[in-house]
């Protein structure tokens, strides 16, 4: 405990010194590498408040749990929405204060600074603390045909382990759970499932398994009382307290505002393709969003045209030869959702939410997957959990999984952090087209 202690204060005092480090590097930018005792006083003003915040947002963003918590990809996500969220907090409290002689360009410019510094320290910080540690102990529970799968799963969750394998009707070994660092159930019964929950509880073990239609149904439920007995109140999917209202009003500011600052880009793209492939420049695609409704998809043409002709509805693979040569750049790049926003001004889509899927294979996914109409109370979104916590190769019911649980668990920190990841996100492969 001391040990954990003594590790999370010399972090914390790493990231006080990196933040303010930032500060002061953006002052002397913006003032040409001089510090103006009047400026530089209301930094001092505001150290206190923005080096708090700053401690609280990477305590509510993991950033001080084990460096094997988060995979590489994740801390960057965490430590640049910690930023920006932390960026926002300082700004508002700047202009709480009067006459603090704070400009609001330092902010950007320290910002940036931040994600410079605090991407590459934790990077580091991670490295050799996964370098230096030792194995752990990992416990796979599952049917024996399992156990390769299983194994990369943990591999995923913890970077140095050793595999102890059980199966599920074998009975648990006495005094193992508390030597053991992680559980990683595969297909077990629910009585298994349940006694091995209570044993990781019982010694704080992490236990991960792959939810089933129960666990995404019932997850976020409320405890309640009729009486003096308890009872489970199930979270509902739909936003309520005017949630749904204020954000269908920012995804129209951002849509709006969005188009106009990039219209010189976006005739740039269409002319590209033009040269590249000829014309039509945007392609049409019927596709799902909310309540079950079809719309037109709007997104920048990346294959031949025509391309489905003979084909129908099928899904796109990784080395397509319908794909033309830009249309591969803007596939790599995204940049042919771009259009899109249109999609999200209309009101067919929102910024964030589950990827419109189209009819064909919205139909098909109905009779597979048990709960995968409940996505389509939840408009659609041009990127969404399962777009940056899944992969290529997520299946169908993976996917549906993600997107339920972002609708049962919806915030506006999620969603901004689901846009901070969609944009930091190296793009391995195509998304859904």
């Amino acid at each position: 405990m001391k040990r954990t202690l003594h590790n999370w204060f010399l972090i914390a005092s790493v990231d006080i010194l990196a933040f303010n480090a930032a500060n002061i590097l953006a002052f002397m930018i913006r003032f040409v590498f001089r510090l103006p005792p009047y400026n530089f006083n209301a930094f001092l003003r505001l150290f206190p408040f923005e080096t708090l915040s700053l401690i609280m947002l990477f305590f509510f963003y993991g950033l001080y749990d084990r460096p094997a918590s988060k995979t590489s990809r994740e801390l960057i996500s965490a430590v640049v929405t910690a930023i920006i969220v932390n960026t926002f907090f300082a700004a508002m409290a700047s202009f709480m204060i009067v006459n603090i002689g704070f400009p609001r360009s330092v902010f950007a410019i320290s910002a940036g600074l931040q994600m410079i510094i605090f991407v590459g320290w934790r990077l580091l910080y991670r490295s050799i603390s996964l370098r230096s540690s030792p194995h752990v102990h990992v416990l796979v529970v599952g049917p024996q045909k399992e156990w390769p799968e299983l194994t990369i799963r943990a591999g995923k969750y913890l970077p140095r382990i050793q595999v102890h394998f059980v199966r599920p009707e074998d009975d648990l070994p006495p005094g193992l759970i508390p030597r053991i660092g992680a559980v990683v159930l595969g297909s077990v019964e629910q009585d298994t499932k349940s006694r091995y929950f209570i044993e990781c509880m019982r010694y704080n073990v992490p236990c991960l398994w792959r939810p089933d239609t129960y666990d995404l149904l019932v997850a976020g439920s409320e405890l309640t009382s009729l009486g003096e007995t308890p009872m489970f109140s199930l979270a509902s999917i739909r936003a309520r307290h005017g949630s749904t209202a204020v954000k269908r009003l920012a995804d129209i500011m951002i849509s709006f505002f969005g188009l106009i600052g990039i219209s010189p880009f976006l005739l740039l793209i269409a002319l590209g393709i033009v040269i590249d492939s000829g014309r039509p420049v945007l392609y049409w695609q019927e596709r799902v969003t909310a309540g079950g409704r079809q719309f037109m998809l709007v997104k920048f043409r990346t294959m031949v045209p025509d391309a489905e002709k003979t084909t129908g509805p099928i899904l796109s693979t990784a080395d397509d030869p319908r794909v033309t040569r830009f249309g591969k750049f803007l596939r790599a790049t995204h940049f042919d959702e771009l259009p899109q926003l249109w999609n999200i001004l209309r009101g067919d889509m929102s910024l964030v939410g589950p990827r419109p899927e189209r009819p064909a294979f919205v139909d098909q996914h109905r009779r597979d997957i048990d709960f995968y109409e409940l996505r389509h109370l939840t408009t659609p979104g041009l990127t969404g959990l399962a777009q940056v916590a899944g992969s290529y190769s997520s299946t169908p019911e993976e996917k549906a999984a993600y997107d339920l649980a972002y609708a049962k668990s919806w915030s506006w920190l999620k969603d901004l952090s689901i846009l901070v990841r969609t944009i930091i996100q190296i793009p391995f492969n195509r998304k859904d087209k």
